[in-house]
């Protein structure tokens, strides 16, 4: 059995581009040969990227529910980006009713949701996944916890802006040291070549310095660069930042 390498894509914060970074990622490892699961674990506010690949009417929050499994859940999306590995996704419920029920979610479920996470993330390893990456929501509670603490390594994905340099301490102290996990940032949107030189001040290596783009702004949860333009700078600058993981 080969082993699984669990990434969580993270933000201290809402609004970083977190998730356009997490489906090119996904995507680029799969257009190399990986075989990929990405995870929409963002119960909160569920990404839009379930328009971008198979439907499915099956989702996350049922395998933390105990009402299915793993691989009941994830769908099939490797002809939706013509990959060379395996490419599954697996969405999170966008319903108004399902985010109204898990925000009422207590502790109690939130430990039990953990030990799904990692019985998932065994069952993903026995089906043959080398990646799977998980797109967290934001801010540091028990949900995206979870997620880290599930997790082989942590992507916090941020702008370099002094606002966010506060949350990035919390997440850093809150989360990912108590957990003792290996981390990376990605300074995203950056203007003009700013950078706050995070690395220095948290002893976390910043792994790329991402610039401000329009397009992908506008395109970001609608358009897969590394997919569609895989010569684009963003997609360049992704392939980067996949060179940079080690595991």
């Amino acid at each position: 059995m080969k082993d699984t390498f669990t990434i969580a894509v993270h933000s201290p914060r809402g609004g970083t581009g977190k998730t356009s970074v997490a489906i090119n990622l996904a995507c680029a490892y799969a257009k190399e040969g990986r075989d990929v699961c990405l995870l929409d674990m963002d119960l909160k506010s569920p990404s839009t990227f379930n328009g971008m690949f198979p439907y499915s009417d099956k989702w996350v929050n049922d395998i933390l529910d105990h009402k299915k499994n793993i691989q009941e859940v994830i769908v099939d999306g490797s002809k939706s980006i013509g990959s060379e590995g395996s490419f599954y996704v697996g969405y999170s419920n966008p319903d108004i009713s399902a985010i109204r029920e898990f925000s009422s979610k207590d502790r109690k479920w939130q430990s039990d949701a953990l030990k799904e996470l990692i019985r998932s993330k065994k069952n993903l390893q026995k089906e043959g996944f080398d990646i799977v990456i998980m797109d967290t929501s934001p801010g540091v509670d028990f949900t995206s916890a979870n997620v880290v603490a599930a997790s082989d390594y942590v992507l916090m994905v941020v702008k370099p802006n002094e606002y966010c340099l506060k949350n990035i301490k919390q997440a850093i102290d809150g989360i990912y040291t108590p957990l003792g996990k290996k981390c990376g940032i990605v300074e995203n949107m950056c203007l003009n070549g700013q950078s706050l030189q995070m690395g220095e001040k948290y002893g976390v290596p910043v792994l790329s310095t991402i610039p401000c783009m329009c397009e992908v702004s506008m395109q970001g949860l609608s358009k897969i660069f590394t997919v569609e333009e895989p010569s684009h700078p963003f997609s360049s600058a992704i392939d980067r930042l996949k060179g940079s993981i080690n595991y």
